[in-house]
């Protein structure tokens, strides 16, 4: 294997821009590897490297395994042989009659012989450090990637499966509740002070997440495009989110009279009987929806479904939130209306974060509280 020709900044940026989380740090450590002979072998042992350095996680797995062989090509694999041992042709007797023994010849066995890592690459890491350091501005600054450099993967570049689930995990709204099984500290130490002796500790129920979440997705029609995404929006927050409790529904275009539990609009429940189940001072709503963007032009009837919607639910809801999959300088018409009605914002990773903010009562602008309907921009 050429060390200079290994595509290591390629690698590196392209996991860089997938989300996996290399610095400076981890890349001269692999650097600093291949220098001192580990990893430079063939291809199967960069990989390994590779993986014992960066690796943290099975989703970290998984992108190191699609962008290395995407990018380190099999023909590296190919590693100069051993050349075979020319045959030497018996020599030609003049006298037919007489057989002369050769003397048996012991080959030497070949012990096997670590090569040494080439000179050059002590000579490259300082060059490969300011280029990875390049990278890194460049992909920290730009976080649309141009449709010329997409690189075929299931994850959503600007949001990140990693990056939704760190993003649920703020929607936190915990209470006491249970039996109590957690050591109370102050409570302990105000009963030695009042009774002068430890007879027993103080114990208090433990903390919990009641946190309610009612995630919307708007299927189909212009939706299309993003069912991949909107798939994964629902599934980080089911499972990577630790809330409460968390309900998704599925809509198209606008929920009118019901919601649904499935994708394919199967299993149908009325709006009303949903929002009766709610409790009010724990359960937020999300709603991710292009907003009529996608298409473009101006819809009246779907603003006004939409109003009416948000009106049916304000008394139910706590706060509200919307995401909308398209940028914002396509939010005219039909969305740009909406948004006047309930804050909304980009699907992209600090959209996602102020969307949760907003859920968790960080804002006051352009939320429910109770039954007032504020901040109608």
């Amino acid at each position: 294997m050429i060390v200079d020709e290994l595509p290591l900044i390629e690698l590196f940026s392209q996991l860089r821009e997938a989300g996996f989380p290399l610095g400076i740090g981890e890349y001269k450590l692999l650097l600093e590897a291949l220098q001192k002979g580990f990893g430079a072998s063939d291809r199967d042992s960069l990989y390994r490297l590779c993986k014992t350095l960066w690796v943290k996680s099975t989703e970290d797995k998984r992108l190191l395994d699609y962008h290395f062989n995407l990018v380190v090509k099999e023909s590296q694999e190919e590693v100069p042989g051993i050349p075979e041992k020319p045959e030497i042709s018996e020599p030609e007797t003049e006298n037919p009659g007489i057989i002369e023994i050769e003397p048996e010849v012991i080959e030497p066995t070949i012990e096997p012989i670590v090569s040494a890592p080439p000179p050059e690459l002590t000579e490259i890491i300082t060059d490969e450090v300011q280029a990875a350091k390049a990278v890194m501005q460049a992909t920290s600054k730009y976080e649309e990637i141009s449709e010329h450099n997409f690189i075929l993967t299931s994850e959503y570049f600007p949001v990140t499966q990693r990056q939704m689930k760190q993003s649920w995990r703020y929607l936190r709204r915990f209470v006491r509740e249970g039996p109590p099984i957690e050591l109370d500290v102050e409570g302990t130490v105000n009963q030695i002070g009042q009774q002068g002796i430890l007879l027993s500790p103080v114990l208090m129920p433990r903390r919990v997440n009641r946190s309610e979440l009612l995630l919307l997705i708007d299927r189909d029609g212009s939706m299309v495009p993003f069912h991949d995404l909107s798939q994964r929006l629902a599934e980080t927050a089911v499972r990577g989110g630790r809330l409460g409790n968390a309900g998704i529904y599925y809509f198209h275009n606008c929920p009118v009279n019901y919601l649904y539990h499935d994708p394919y609009h199967l299993k149908a429940e009325k709006i009303e009987d949903l929002l009766a189940k709610l409790r009010p001072q724990r359960s937020v709503m999300l709603i991710f929806s292009d907003a009529g963007a996608a298409r473009g032009g101006y819809s009246k009837e779907r603003v006004e479904l939409t109003a009416a919607f948000l009106q049916q639910i304000k008394a139910k809801v706590r706060y509200v939130a919307w995401l909308n999959p398209m940028p914002e300088s396509r939010w005219e018409g039909t969305a740009g209306e909406v948004a006047r009605l309930v804050p909304m914002f980009e699907m992209a990773r600090r959209g996602l974060q102020d969307a949760i903010a907003l859920l968790r009562g960080k804002s006051q602008n352009s939320v429910f509280v109770g039954t007032e309907l504020r901040g109608m921009r």
